[in-house]
């Protein structure tokens, strides 16, 4: 249970937020280390005991001084403070190991909205707020990819400082934070990112953005310590926490808004993250967040009343569809032309290298991504007309390693919709304007395509969605009233301020895994999994981390049902070398069998995740169907995501951020919108026998298979491990 000495912690009024608000012109990293003395970054492992207790108990005395730990509106579920009773404890041995201070780890906060989609419909989302920020502005992501996604952050900043210059209002801060991973981390892993180095990577230059104090930082732990957060803060009062980083990948994601008390924590973090002194510093630094509370909703909150819905959802089914029409094509066109042995040569060094052309399957060269409306950014035009701002040069194909070229300016499409304040809904109207929507519509309708099999306007259309522009995978789904389930924006019905706290990890750079039972992350995935009464259900691109697997079959033992929704093959050649844990087939194809043995396999459901418009899953290696969604929930009442894989890199490497929340309501929400957007429930259960997939005919799907690869496969392995410390591969 919680000690005196961690309870003062948490009740305490201190924060480095209020303690860099005194000094703002210093470095947080000096302001952590004068207000909690023998911080540790890399402790060794002394919980490894407690977290691996199968049935450790609480008595209401342990859960009673859990609860004093957090600012809560109320008390929360037991299940919540047994999982946060066990995080607190690290507190004792490191007050800072949650990358946010003690006073801030549990806190209360709404979510009004939740995204389970493509990539542009979240960057659509991010680019609504920062458009619309009045002081300020923390941005983080894993990786920064000159890409349409980050080209649409880039327009925003470019707009927000044309709106700060109508307003004549002081200049609004942005912090951006990325890992890009460059030689000089080895003495400073928070390397500055010089104004002239600006354009390289896509972002606006100077001159570009006169209304902006915008500061730059290249973070990266040497050797594996990856920054994999992806995050954003705007004027203290809005938190967004997604999957995805600002690149285009063929992923389905999740992204969060929450609004409340938890914001002063993702705000603590972010100033940690940063380590170093700002120039500036952030203006609301020592100005507290206002008490709110009676929270908004839907339309009525004024950070959602932008979202069109129903036309976010149109115009994401067909850029799915489109997100696979080169590489079909392309993978044709290479296999003709492929000289023998040479064709994986070549693709290998490529992905080593983070190298790719126009022909080697890279997300974020198609004409077709223009085509998504939410890759517009709302722009308020000098003359007072309503227009989007066209993401950079979103149309122009380029090598993915090649430097953004930007316009020096926005370019105004008067054809968007707007409000009569002057800010624009995401556009309703088709992108094409050359293609009727009704005739696009008759001539997908019934359609028949190879293999007989129906091709209907609704399963098309989703499949547009899916394909982000890239790509042209068919439908395979009949047409049914479950394709009008897919929704890409979930607002959640009004509630009061729920129990939160913060799981996060820091990132570690020494090779090893001595640190998987010390940090809040896996601590609280151990937790879920120690006190299921019920269920356990986690979506993850990944599975493989050697504490996830017992613990997993531990609770299978004791009855618990848990389902996994993973990707078919995805990262495989890097997860397939020496110490990663293993490839997804592996590891479930040896859960089943350990489980065969005792008689506990019912317990285990596994399903291969399957798009919205397929009946059956596609290898994530061909990068036509992939979800990246992190999520877990227990019992259906409490619900852990964020950053978080379930794999080797983030439970020992990266940081990550990680939302516990407390709310029944919003994990029945939750659950529903994830399977609405996706057919896994439905098509991609596996055969627990030894956890392969077959169609109704016996006919099996593999990726890697579930056998040991061998020396071949965990030389092309490394290939796959490069890209990840990159941030390119399975992130």
């Amino acid at each position: 249970m919680p000690s005196d000495h961690v309870i003062q912690l948490c009740t305490s009024d201190e924060s480095v937020t209020r303690a860099l608000a005194v000094a703002p012109q210093e470095s947080v990293k000096k302001i952590v280390g004068q207000l909690f003395k023998g911080v540790k970054h890399e402790s060794g492992s002394t919980n490894k005991k407690r977290t691996q207790d199968s049935q450790p108990t609480h008595t209401q005395e342990d859960l009673d001084r859990a609860a004093k730990c957090g600012r809560f509106p109320s008390r929360p579920s037991d299940l919540f403070l047994k999982m946060y009773s066990d995080v607190l404890e690290l507190l004792e041995k490191d007050p800072m190991v949650g990358l946010v201070s003690p006073s801030l780890l549990g806190g209360a906060g709404v979510v009004p909205l939740t995204v389970v989609s493509v990539i542009p419909d979240i960057m659509r989302h991010y680019a609504d707020l920062i458009v619309r920020a009045e002081k300020e502005v923390f941005l983080a992501t894993n990786y920064w990819e000159p890409s349409h996604s980050a080209s649409i952050v880039a327009d925003s900043l470019r707009e927000l400082s044309k709106r700060v210059g109508q307003r004549q209002g002081e200049k609004v801060v942005v912090k951006l934070m990325y890992d890009r991973g460059t030689p000089s981390q080895a003495i400073n892993n928070h390397a500055v990112v010089k104004p002239d180095a600006w354009s390289k990577v896509g972002l606006p230059t100077e001159d570009e953005i006169p209304n902006i104090d915008f500061e730059v930082v290249n973070y990266h732990r040497p050797l594996l310590g990856t920054f994999h957060a992806k995050y954003m803060v705007v004027d203290r009062k809005v938190a967004c926490l997604n999957s995805n980083n600002i690149q285009d990948r063929p992923n389905v994601e999740m992204m969060v808004h929450v609004e409340g008390p938890i914001v002063d924590s993702f705000y603590d973090m972010a100033l940690l993250s940063w380590s170093n002194a700002m120039h500036p510093p952030l203006p609301l630094l020592n100005q507290p967040r206002t008490e709110v509370s009676n929270f908004k909703f839907n339309k009525d909150n004024e950070h959602l009343q932008y979202i069109d819905e129903e036309g976010s959802g149109e115009a994401s089914r067909r850029f799915l569809q489109k997100q696979h029409e080169g590489i079909d094509q392309a993978e044709a066109e290479e296999g003709a032309q492929r000289a023998p042995g040479g064709g994986r040569i070549k693709n290998f060094a490529r992905m080593a290298t983070n190298q790719h052309d126009a022909s080697g399957g890279a997300i974020g060269q198609d004409d077709a991504l223009k085509e998504h409306p939410n890759m517009m950014v709302p722009s308020n035009s000098t003359d007072g007309q309503n227009g989007s701002v066209n993401a950079t040069n979103a149309s122009e194909p380029r090598d993915n390693d090649a430097p953004a070229q930007s316009t020096g300016g926005s370019q105004v499409d008067d054809q968007s919709n707007s409000l009569p304040d002057g800010d624009p809904v995401a556009t309703k109207t088709n992108a094409r304007p050359d293609v009727d929507d009704n005739a696009e519509a008759d001539n997908v309708k019934n359609e028949i395509v190879a293999g007989g099999k129906a091709k209907s306007n609704r399963a098309a259309g989703i499949a547009a969605h899916l394909n982000a522009g890239n790509q042209d995978t068919e439908a395979t789904a009949e047409d049914s009233d479950s394709l009008d389930d897919f929704k890409p924006h979930i607002m959640h019905q009004a509630h009061d301020m729920v129990p939160m706290a913060m799981v996060n990890r820091h990132p570690r750079g020494t090779p090893g895994h001595s640190d998987g039972h010390d940090v809040p992350q896996n601590v609280a995935f151990l937790a879920g999994f120690k006190y299921a009464q019920k269920s356990v259900f986690i979506q993850t691109p990944t599975f493989n981390a050697s504490p996830v697997v017992p613990a997993t079959l531990d609770a299978c033992r004791r009855g618990i049902e848990v389902t996994l929704y993973l990707d078919l093959g995805f990262n495989d050649q890097g997860e397939m070398i020496p110490f990663q844990g293993g490839t997804n087939e592996e590891v479930v194809n040896k859960m089943y069998k350990t489980l065969n043995e005792e008689g506990k396999q019912d317990n285990l459901k596994v399903y291969w995740y399957t798009g919205k418009d397929q009946v059956k899953p596609l290898n994530a290696a061909a990068k036509k169907r992939n979800c990246h969604v992190k999520f877990m929930s227990i019992d259906d009442s409490v619900a852990i995501l964020g950053n978080g894989n379930q794999d080797t890199q983030s439970w020992f490497h990266s940081q990550e951020i990680n939302l516990m929340i407390d709310s029944k309501d919003l994990v029945a929400e939750w659950h529903r919108g994830i399977n609405a957007n996706q057919n896994t429930s439905v098509y991609g259960l596996v055969d627990n026998k030894d956890g392969i997939w077959r169609d109704k005919d016996g006919t099996a799907i593999e990726a890697s298979g579930t056998k040991n690869v061998g020396p071949l496969g965990r030389l092309k392995g490394l290939g796959g491990a490069v890209a990840r410390v990159r941030g390119t591969g399975g992130f």
